[in-house]
């Protein structure tokens, strides 16, 4: 399928999708359940903590700046001229100043570092959505099957209603030698079917209201501003989507396989980061500000000073070299002591051997999580694929046999209306009648699972695709 035909179904369903399919109580459940649950809460602090770690990342692009201050006290001990004796002098010093640390080059590591973090963020999203959307499809299940219950109940209700009184009838025809024991034991056989039918249901409705309860997380179902309908649809939920086209919209929406791409992405990057460790590392170190030192018998008088150092790092696969060549200097109008240095050149070169094994561990373990990335988005796309096909082919059956169903009920119920007008005036036996009736109430149990399951199908369908189908 062609962007263009992909745009257009994307509009369609963007426009129509609110008009097509309101349920005002569906969207309170939904509603409420987001307000409530749990694991929403934590993809939210999750997506906080990855927008967290993302500005520390960018951070690293600029100086680390620290103020300082420095002060100490001690004494000394002079030897005394001739004598061989010692003085202590007790003495003072001082400093402050500011110190900047700015990388020059690292790499490619703090980039690579950024991008991971955004790509953690990103899919903080995803996950986000995914939580959300899980839950929204429990919700949606739980509503649709009480729903349908609800509906499959009150018309078993009705129906029973109906063939108990043609029981009775049956009695009361019996009593009157008008039918035979036969026909009242068969009468009889029909109403306890159509009891069985409706005490599952009722059974089956009471579990599915608890599941709803406690799927949207309210204390019963009067917390819930909204009403549900009670009555058989007369219209069975349709999608205008092709097989084909959900096929496509997974490719583009489906949130597992946006995070699995995102985390191939991050694989990458974790590649890029270890191999960081393997090019040099350039940084530039500074301090500017005052410092002195005196005996406390002389002021203290601060002078200033600044030094800048340029250091080296390189991982040698295995072994680390650091060096760094740093210049200071004293401004030297004030000057206590006479041997005081007021211009300094160090430098100083260090090679560990075999110091830094862990780069072959963090090499292997980028590339194995690279491959293994890659191979479960393989595998997430064969399943997705297969799982929308599943769906659909479902929602294809359920569909065609619900509109049977639903045209079977309504013809039965013309033909259950024509027949008590017939067995009124005795053209008809009531036990034939209470016979329809049971086929009747068996009808409307079918129609509802196959209700049930095209609403399953198409809730799946939405979940794999992220689009409103209805």
């Amino acid at each position: 399928m062609n962007i263009k035909k992909i745009t257009s179904c994307l509009i369609v369903t963007i426009f129509s999708c609110n008009v097509v399919f309101a349920d005002e109580f569906l969207d309170e459940c939904l509603k409420i359940s987001k307000s409530r649950d749990m694991k929403i809460s934590v993809a939210e602090e999750q997506i906080a903590l990855a927008q967290t770690r993302l500005n520390s990342s960018v951070r690293s692009f600029f100086p680390q700046i620290t103020l300082q201050s420095k002060f100490s006290k001690g004494s000394t001990a002079l030897q005394t001229t001739g004598t061989g004796d010692y003085t202590k002098e007790e003495y003072n010093s001082e400093e402050f100043g500011i110190k900047a640390v700015q990388p020059i080059y690292e790499g490619g590591g703090t980039r690579a570092t950024y991008r991971y973090n955004n790509l953690m963020l990103e899919a903080a999203k995803y996950n986000y959505t995914k939580t959300k959307e899980e839950l929204f499809s429990k919700v949606k299940l739980a509503y649709y099957e009480y729903l349908t219950l609800k509906m499959e109940y009150v018309a078993l209700s009705k129906a029973f209603e109906k063939v108990e009184k043609l029981f009775f009838k049956t009695r009361l025809e019996y009593k009157a030698r008008a039918i035979s024991e036969l026909d009242l034991a068969e009468a009889k056989n029909f109403r306890d079917k159509v009891q069985n039918l409706l005490n599952s249901s009722k059974i089956n409705l009471e579990f599915a209201t608890k599941k709803l309860i406690e799927t949207v997380g309210v204390v019963s179902l009067e917390d819930i501003p909204a009403v549900v309908s009670d009555e058989l649809p007369s219209d069975i939920p349709e999608i205008s989507f092709t097989l084909q086209d959900c096929l496509s919209f997974v490719q583009i929406n489906n949130l597992e396989v946006k995070i699995a791409k995102a985390q191939i992405e991050m694989a990458e990057q974790k590649v890029k980061i270890n191999r960081a460790k393997v090019h040099p590392k350039l940084y530039i170190d500074g301090f500017y500000g005052k410092s002195g030192e005196a005996y406390v018998t002389h002021p203290l008088e601060l002078t200033t000073t600044w030094n800048i150092a340029a250091k080296l790092s390189w991982g040698l696969w295995g072994n680390s070299l650091n060096a760094s060549a740093s210049t200071e200097k004293t401004d030297p109008s004030e000057i206590v002591d006479s041997s005081r240095r007021v211009e300094t050149t160090e430098f100083n070169v260090q090679l560990g051997i075999l110091d830094d094994f862990q780069y072959f561990v963090d090499a292997k373990e980028s590339n194995v999580g690279k491959n293994q990335s890659t191979a479960e988005l393989v595998d997430l796309l064969k399943n997705s694929r297969l799982s929308v096909e599943k769906a659909y082919n479902e929602y294809v059956v359920s569909l065609s046999e619900a509109k049977v169903l639903r045209d079977e009920i309504r013809l039965k119920e013309r033909k259950l209306a024509l027949m008590t007008k017939r067995n009124d005036l005795y053209e008809v036996q009531t036990v034939s009648l209470m016979e329809e009736s049971w086929k009747y109430a068996e009808t409307i149990s079918s129609f509802a699972k196959q209700l049930y399951t095209n609403h399953s199908s198409i809730t799946e369908l939405e979940k794999l695709t992220l689009m409103n189908l209805r």
